[in-house]
């Protein structure tokens, strides 16, 4: 753990882990030299191709031809070279120069050194094969033909590329021999352009839409024949023609069945309003009568005006209301009633004549019966009518599905014999096309023949193999910090565990207990004790670590000089102190059992940590271990502290840091 405040610490490091930056350096050095030399050699082979935007003849033709076939145009958002790429670097391409390479290994070269690495070379891919086939037969690999692993091979090392906006497409080839690279490069030309005439059609495509045609031809001749048979069983020249003229027939049989019927509905009702008025219509009529007074009623009225006068005559000797007055106005009430229920006059003579209006209602009526008897026969001959078209529809109807099928089949049909018979013009212009070789895509550059290597650039290499080794080793260096839980200082240290630093004690490196940076320490310590209950009660200072070898002893020793010189009884030994003196416990290891029986009761516990070899973790362990069992740790102190920069190198650093 080192805390890097400024590039004093930052050099630390390369003095920490002085040994690791030596090694990665060195390490880094031999490689990129002897990459310089023995990295194998690389050859670079070039071809151009030119790919025109522009519509060709080379454009797919549809083999399903739809509503909206035909060429396709190029989307403006898609690169079209990416498709063309993709087809250079297609697995038939690749296999095509897995065999053109195959048969140019196969050819021993000429000159000694040549032959006898050919040969080796022959040897080792024998071995090869025998190791492979060994797997195969136990299922550890697959079986494959040479041709195919090595065109997966070449997939992954041959690059076809463009610049973005460009295009021109780059097809690169790079092998260890510069003549073998230009070969397999115009190996790979070739077969892209055989495999591009294969995918656009040539004689394929047009044997193809020519027995298209062929076949759609005689389609279309036994379609026409089944329709019109059809039609003549229906007598029709068309399904659609005769459906609609046999509606219309409905149609007009329906309207006047619809105006029959309202029509007789008419004359039902006046038969049944006739009926109704004719019973009250009399037979007979009085044309002449003679009319006189009703005797008998005159008859009446006298009495009554007798009784009248009566009642006149017995007021002027009764009252209103007295019984005699009262049985006389009771005669004259039911004479009265009785006067109106007699007629006035009466009917002297008459003449009688037969009733006009009754014979025009029989008369009428009879020719209402006729007129439904006629509009019955009318609707029962048009029932009979639309029965009769209706059944000729339901026949037409049963073979429209047919018919329909036919005409659609024979539509469809048609339209793709007009198709594939523009597509087939196309084809054969294609075909003529790719017979001369000539598309939108137009070989600008011929394969390369480059005799200067490519790679390994050993010049280069070696000249920065110097940086890109301190480079590296930096980063080991860096690695190793972030890497590094051993304690090398105090930075951080208190944030860290928890607990105060009481001191740092610097290595002494020839026991000199005079020396001032180990004084200044030792009373550091001394003064972070508790002196002012010395002289009262004593004080119990109990020094540990979390292993073995940490410093505990010299730290004591050390402080009880200190604190002898300062006056104070000083001793070493058993618990209690007491007053005016100061007991120093020398505890084992918390790792060791009696550590804390013996640092049970001090009053101040001490941690001793040595520097550069004691992990945090560790320390954080013995700190957890105190605290849990004795309660407290009252702090740390760092021992053996060594500043990592030797003097002879950071007095001229510090020098020009202006560190003085």
């Amino acid at each position: 753990m080192i805390e890097i405040r400024s590039l004093r610490d930052a050099l630390r490091l390369l003095f920490i882990f002085g040994r690791e930056f030596k090694l990665a350096l060195l390490a880094t050095l031999a490689v990129v030299i002897l990459g310089a030399f023995l990295l194998p050699n690389r050859y670079v082979s070039d071809a151009r191709l030119l790919v025109k935007p522009t519509e060709s003849a080379s454009v797919q033709l549809p083999v399903q031809p739809g509503p909206d076939a035909g060429f396709v145009q190029q989307s403006p958002q898609r690169d079209p070279l990416l498709d063309e790429e993709k087809m250079a670097t297609s697995a038939p391409v690749m296999l095509k120069v897995a065999q053109t390479y195959l048969a140019m290994s196969s050819v021993p070269p000429k000159g000694g050194w040549a032959l006898f690495k050919f040969r080796m070379g022959q040897a080792l891919s024998w071995c090869k094969e025998m190791l492979r086939n060994v797997l195969v037969g136990i299922g550890l690999m697959d079986e494959a033909p040479v041709a195919d692993r090595l065109a997966a091979r070449l997939a992954k090392k041959l690059q076809v590329s463009h610049d973005p906006g460009s295009n021109v497409m780059e097809m690169r080839v790079s092998w260890n021999d510069p003549h073998v690279a230009q070969g397999i490069s115009r190996a790979w030309v070739d077969a892209y352009f055989d495999e591009r005439a294969k995918a656009a059609g040539g004689e394929a495509l047009f044997n193809f839409y020519e027995e298209q045609n062929r076949e759609l031809n005689d389609s279309i001749i036994a379609l026409k024949r089944q329709l019109r048979e059809q039609l003549r069983v229906i007598d029709a020249t068309s399904v659609e023609q005769r459906i609609e003229d046999v509606t219309d027939q409905l149609q007009k049989l329906y309207r006047q069945r619809r105006e029959l019927q309202a029509e007789r509905e008419a004359l039902v009702g006046i038969l049944g309003s006739a009926g109704r008025q004719l019973p009250a219509v009399a037979g007979e009529v009085v044309t002449e009568r003679e009319i006189s007074l009703n005797p008998e009623r005159e008859d009446l009225k006298l009495k009554l005006n007798g009784l009248k006068q009566q009642r006149l005559d017995l007021l002027r000797n009764f009252k209103e209301g007295a019984p005699p007055v009262r049985a006389l106005d009771e005669s004259i009430a039911a004479l009265e009633a009785e006067i109106n229920g007699v007629d006035g006059n009466v009917v002297r003579s008459r003449n009688v004549a037969p009733n006009a209006l009754g014979a025009r209602l029989r008369q009428d009526m009879q020719d209402a019966r006729l007129n439904v008897a006629k509009i019955d026969a009318n609707v029962a001959e048009i029932d009979s009518q639309i029965k009769q078209l209706q059944g000729e529809r339901e026949e037409v109807m049963s073979a429209e599905p047919s018919l329909s099928r036919l005409s659609l089949e024979l539509s469809s049909a048609e339209k793709t014999f007009a198709q594939y018979s523009d597509y087939l013009l196309r084809a054969r212009v294609i075909r003529d096309l790719n017979r001369a070789r000539l598309s939108n895509v137009a070989l600008v550059g011929q394969s390369s023949f480059t005799p200067s290597r490519v790679f390994p650039k050993s010049m280069l290499m070696l000249l920065l193999s110097i940086p890109v080794a301190f480079a590296v080793a930096l980063v080991v260096v860096f690695l190793l910090y972030l890497m590094d839980q051993r304690i090398h200082d105090g930075g951080r240290l208190e944030k860290t565990l928890g607990v105060p630093l009481l001191a740092t004690v610097p290595e002494i490196l020839h026991d000199v207990d005079g020396s001032q940076p180990l004084r200044a320490a030792l009373y550091r310590i001394y003064c972070r004790l508790p002196l002012e209950q010395i002289a009262a009660q004593g004080l119990s200072v109990g020094l540990t670590s979390s292993r073995s070898g940490e410093g505990v002893s010299f730290i004591a020793s050390r402080l009880a000089i200190v604190l002898r010189q300062q006056g104070y009884s000083v001793r070493d030994g058993q618990l209690p102190a007491g007053p005016g003196e100061v007991v120093l416990v020398q505890a084992p290891p918390v790792s060791d059992e009696n550590a804390l029986i013996q640092l049970r009761g001090c009053d101040r516990i001490v941690l001793v940590v040595k520097t550069r070899s004691t992990t945090v973790p560790a320390v954080e362990n013995a700190i957890a271990l105190l605290r849990d069992a004795l309660g407290h740790v009252d702090g740390v102190v760092l021992n053996r502290r060594v500043f990592e920069i030797p003097p002879r190198y950071w007095k001229p650093i510090s020098r020009w840091l202006g560190a003085y």
